[in-house]
């Protein structure tokens, strides 16, 4: 992105761009995903993915294996960032209802979980978010680079502001990106905010005058020069949060985003009335709707907790088509007492209350869940509706304590 915009709750923290000195320590971390060839790169760990639903956030923190540089830029940028702490944890906290599909898209393309990171820096994680260069929602796609990637805008719907679009865009340029500069993350994020051709042309000054041609190494633009380290910085923040003194996000997947498909136009107004959800959290939700009004793609975002209500609602209204469709349908939710394997949530079925579990007739799955502070083992089985000896006996446990962080193996079955 070329113009890199900066939320005004940040303002005090992440402003008043200075020039650094060249004089940084050069030793950068290792790469360990397969497709890169050369060093200075961002490592995704293999963790149980189902702490996704759990607390993104923490999913994050488990992958991240990383040694950030310890020189002059990032530890300058670590430093801002740290004069405001609140305002860290405020707009890390908005990610909540969209960090959930990010981080689980990031997974299933084998990419560091830390570029979940980029629409913090880039928007403040606001879909809203438009710069000075024309450059648009969480992860701020100029005109340009959106028409090369597939992102369509006309007079009513913007893909630049959609979540699902704007993330499955922002993961193949991340992809492509990576894939041209050998597997350098580093390179890699400085051309996604200054653009591919002035770091290669940054790369060829060098290597014309004999100089090395790495990240650290290169003249580029001011905003650049402190794009990466921020990222780094924010890195060493979210890993050394209890260090910094920085509360992470408590996320709860009932705000996580599903989508519900329309049948016919309707204005996120009369959305709001029917779901009791607030307008302007509608219209963040659905930053892509230019006029309020839900057409076009005729996909709706809500949270979870409103998603059965609100469903209901639009049958009775003839609006709505007969499914509603998980963002996170192929990990298992374990954070929820209820547990869908299946793509969507089928309008015969329903959904069920808190205390109900849905199942296919005559199906058995088979989960895994992460004991949560305040668990017991009479609670998770009240949960699933499984009885406490059968978890004893497919965890091969000697007696009924659990503490948190213990990964649990459970069958569900049609309810017993």
């Amino acid at each position: 992105m070329k113009k890199l915009f900066i939320f005004t709750i940040l303002c005090l923290i992440l402003v008043a761009c200075q020039n650094h000195g060249s004089n940084t320590n050069n030793s950068v971390y290792q790469t360990h995903n397969s497709l890169s060839v050369v060093a200075s790169s961002i490592k995704s760990s293999g963790i149980n993915h189902i702490l996704i639903t759990q607390n993104p956030w923490q999913y994050m923190l488990n992958q991240i294996d990383v040694n950030v540089p310890e020189n002059k830029r990032v530890k300058e940028e670590r430093d801002r960032l740290l004069l405001n702490p609140q305002a860290f944890e405020v707009t890390a906290l908005r990610s909540e209802p969209y960090v959930y599909y990010i981080i689980n898209q990031l997974r299933k393309n084998r990419l560091p979980v830390e570029l979940a990171l980029i629409p913090l820096i880039e928007s403040a994680y606001d879909p809203l978010a438009t710069s000075s260069g024309k450059a648009a929602g969480l992860w701020q796609f100029v005109p340009i680079t959106a028409k090369e990637y597939g992102l369509k805008k006309n007079s009513n719907f913007d893909d630049r502001r959609d979540l699902i679009a704007s993330t499955n865009s922002a993961i193949t340029l991340l992809q492509n990106l990576n894939n041209r500069f050998n597997g350098d993350w580093l390179l890699t994020l400085a051309a996604y905010n200054a653009g591919e051709g002035r770091v290669k042309k940054a790369i060829e000054k060098n290597q014309a005058n004999g100089l090395p041609t790495n990240y650290w190494s290169l003249e580029l633009p001011n905003e650049t020069m402190r794009y990466v380290p921020k990222i780094l910085a924010i890195i060493d923040i979210v890993k050394n949060s209890k260090q910094y003194g920085i509360k992470l996000p408590d996320c709860s997947y009932e705000n996580s985003l599903v989508r519900i498909d329309m049948s016919k136009n309707i204005s996120l107004a009369k959305i709001a009335q029917y779901s009791d959800i607030p307008l302007s959290d509608l219209k963040s939700f659905n930053a892509g709707y230019l006029k309020q009004t839900v057409n076009g793609p005729f996909h709706l975002l809500v949270p979870y907790a409103y998603a059965e209500k609100l469903h209901k609602k639009l049958q009775e209204k003839n609006l709505v088509t007969t499914e509603i469709t998980e963002l996170l349908q192929d990990v298992p939710h374990s954070t929820m007492p209820i547990e869908v394997k299946t793509a969507t949530i089928q309008q015969s079925t329903g959904i069920n209350n808190k205390n109900t579990i849905l199942h296919t007739a005559n199906t058995k799955k088979q989960i895994t869940y992460q004991v949560k502070a305040g668990d017991s083992l009479h609670s998770i089985a009240r949960n699933y509706q499984v009885k406490i000896t059968d978890i004893l006996t497919w965890n091969n446990m000697k007696d009924s304590q659990v503490k948190e962080g213990d990964v649990l193996t459970i069958n569900l079955i049609n309810p017993i």
